[in-house]
């Protein structure tokens, strides 16, 4: 992967940043992170950069985490549905009698 080096802004801080990826995609990451950041200052009491950075940080991680839930939920279920398929086929096969004789 190719490293690029990039200027960002983001809530009025100009970052040198270098990544892995293309610039572009950096760029769309920095606005990204730029929104959260103005959406929280605006419910925010405080001004304090850092403390409204932190809470950005824990919003995100707290998006990103409920989505990896559902998603691992989506594929408990989807592994339920296979196995319960897979029992019926074994119990079809074990009623018609060709089913492998025991020793």
């Amino acid at each position: 992967m190719t490293t690029v080096r990039a200027t960002v802004e983001i809530f009025g801080q100009r970052l040198g940043l270098r990544a892995d990826g293309d610039e572009e995609r950096l760029q769309e990451l920095a606005r990204f992170v730029d929104q959260r950041m103005r959406e929280v200052a605006d419910r925010a009491s405080s001004v304090d950069t850092v403390r409204i950075a932190i809470l950005t940080a824990l919003n995100i991680a707290d998006e990103l985490f409920t989505e990896r839930e559902t998603d691992q939920d989506a594929r408990q279920r989807e592994l339920e549905r296979h196995a319960e398929r897979l029992v019926k086929k074994l119990e079809g096969v074990l009623e018609s009698g060709n089913a492998p004789e025991e020793n």
